[in-house]
């Protein structure tokens, strides 16, 4: 038995599983730091028990405004809510990105019950004991009118005035006629529940409560309803609206001090354009790079232009001091089961249960759930966020003097997922010539925390 879910593929687009996972390729000549950036983040700030790391191809501030209670702030949400591109280096700036709850309504589009036989039978025999149950009852009530206007019938004025409604005569003569009808529905009543609890034992029951769970509150934003799972957030025009919820570690109002203290502590990053580095190759989507952006720039104007300094000079070298660092951790709210996600993976499209209808499968070939190219291959796990990094940088002196007005002009510098002014203050910066090497140190004036990246998880199947 099939309890199926229509599709909703047409509501939100086939196309939408694959739109966060492709891209152009990263720029040759910055694969190679962004690579070092990637492992010593992963080695130096995170752990290397943190392996299914996400760095940022274009950093972010912490600048977001703080939210009312009941809400999330837009900018936020957007970081928060996301299925990411399956790549080792991510971009939030576009509008490829899916959500985590667009992608999860797709999944249980494609989900069915099948049941065993022995368990069909049980409900079948249920359900026939239910019906004849009925039946009684409804024999019943006919037989008691049935009797009701014979005895009216050969009774006269005085069975008229003794029992002037047909409840007056079944509460005196017609008891049992009552009594009969009453057990039937009590019988009946009770074969629910049967059918209830043996639909819950077997799980068929869960797909009501899932759906129930994704679906939108009915009543207005501004009336001050509220449904577990669900939050406002405002939109373009600031009109609020009802969204999924996301909870994250700590409260609205303590994020940005949180993060200003960090957890981590100060932690240094060495990068050095004459080594070679693979390590976004032997990440945990291999070398699925699909980021196209600048290593190296310069804040001018608002807008970031390519400094690529090392493109001619392997000499450079950098190291970026972060005064502090954390993750935040994301999950989201009631509305989300990854249990029941694993469940169906484990299940896949054979045995009992919930399984998954064909043509999808788990994983793998053009029909996947989840995975590499999935319906839902990815989601937030928590926002890698530094504090006060500064940087310095050497190079030779020509390669400076190629670059200089760039520099001297800049309202901000950047190193791969580190970004130093431009957005939210400037910079602080120094130049000095030992040689013919030019050393340039800087950092921010701003107090905003920077998103160097995300952590994520895999829904289904925990690992990529």
């Amino acid at each position: 038995m099939h309890l199926e879910v229509v599709s909703l593929e047409k509501t939100w687009g086939a196309g939408a599983r694959r739109s966060a996972h492709y891209g152009k390729e990263i720029n040759m000549d910055n694969q190679n730091l962004f690579s070092q950036s990637y492992d010593q983040i992963i080695k130096n700030v995170l752990g290397k028990d943190t392996p299914y790391f996400q760095m940022m191809a274009n950093p972010m501030s912490f600048n977001w405004p703080v939210a009312s209670a009941g809400q999330i702030a837009p900018e936020a949400y957007q970081l928060m809510s996301a299925s990411p591109a399956y790549s080792p280096v991510g971009d939030f700036t576009g509008i490829g990105t899916s959500t985590l709850f667009d992608n999860y309504k797709q999944v249980l589009a494609h989900v069915g019950y099948k049941m065993s036989p022995e368990l069909e039978k049980q409900l079948q025999d249920l359900s026939n004991k239910m019906t004849a149950a009925r039946n009684k009852g409804t024999k019943a009530y006919a037989d008691a009118m049935a009797a009701y206007n014979v005895a009216k019938q050969n009774g006269g004025i005085i069975f008229e005035a003794d029992y002037p409604t047909v409840q007056d005569w079944i509460k005196g003569p017609g008891q049992s006629f009552e009594a009969e009808r009453k057990a039937a529905t009590e019988e009946a009543s009770d074969i629910v529940k049967q059918i209830a609890s043996l639909n819950k034992a077997s799980g068929s029951a869960t797909m009501t409560e899932l759906l129930e769970k994704i679906a939108e509150p009915t009543g207005a934003p501004n009336a001050g309803n509220s449904k577990d799972g669900w939050v406002l957030v405002p939109d373009a025009g600031g009109v609020l609206r009802w969204e999924p919820s996301f909870d994250i570690s700590t409260s609205s109002q303590n994020w940005r001090a949180e993060l200003s203290s960090g957890s981590i502590g100060k932690k240094t990053i060495t990068l050095d354009a004459s080594k070679s580095n693979d390590s976004i190759n032997k990440s945990w989507a291999g070398g699925n790079v699909g980021i196209s952006t600048p290593f190296w720039g310069v804040n001018v104007g608002g807008s970031w232009e390519e400094t690529n300094i090392s493109k001619d000079d392997n000499s450079v070298t950098a190291t970026v001091t972060l005064e502090s660092a954390t993750t935040v951790l994301i999950t989201p709210g009631d509305w989300y089961d990854g249990g029941f996600l694993k469940q169906l993976v484990k299940a896949g499209n054979t045995g009992t249960g919930y399984q998954i209808l064909e043509p999808y499968t788990a994983t793998g070939g053009d029909h996947a759930l989840f995975g590499k190219d999935g319906l839902c291959s990815t989601m937030v796990t928590g926002l890698v966020v530094a504090y006060k990094p500064s940087f310095s940088v050497t190079m030779q002196s020509s390669t400076y003097k190629s670059f200089e007005q760039k520099i001297a002009a800049s309202a901000g510098f950047r190193i791969g997922p580190f970004c130093f002014g431009g957005h939210g203050g400037h910079y602080e910066k120094n130049v000095h010539t030992t040689g013919n090497r030019t050393t340039v140190e800087g950092g921010s004036t701003s107090d905003d925390p920077v998103i160097i990246g995300v952590t994520l998880g895999f829904p289904g199947t925990e690992k990529p």
